[in-house]
C-alpha cells in the first residue's frame, strides 16, 4: 500500500467516478484502475462495487476510507511539522 494509491482511492471517492478521479490526478483511467485493483487484492477487500452504472463505495470500502484520510491527514501535518522544523 502506498500513500499514492490512498490518494487515488479517496480522489475516486470523492469525484464518484473513475474518469474524473484520473483527469484530476494526471494519469490515464487504466493506470488509475489497476492501482485500486492492486490496492483491493493487497488488502483482500473490495473498496468499490462496479456496476453498468457506475462504482460505488462498498460498506468496507467506507471503513477503509476513513482510515485513508486519516493516514494522509497525518501525512499532511508530518510534512508541515518537519518543513516548519527546518526553517
Amino acid at each position: 500500500m502506498t500513500l499514492q494509491q490512498l490518494r487515488y482511492i479517496t480522489t475516486v471517492a470523492d469525484t464518484g467516478t473513475i474518469t474524473e478521479a484520473a483527469k484530476k490526478l494526471y494519469i490515464s483511467q487504466p493506470s488509475l484502475t489497476n492501482a485500486i485493483h492492486e490496492l483491493e487484492k493487497e488488502m483482500g477487500l473490495t473498496i468499490f462495487n462496479r456496476t453498468n452504472k457506475g462504482i460505488f463505495i462498498s460498506r468496507e470500502g467506507e471503513e477503509f476510507l476513513g482510515y485513508a484520510r486519516q493516514v494522509l491527514e497525518q501525512t499532511t501535518i508530518c510534512l508541515l511539522y518537519t518543513s516548519d522544523a527546518a526553517d
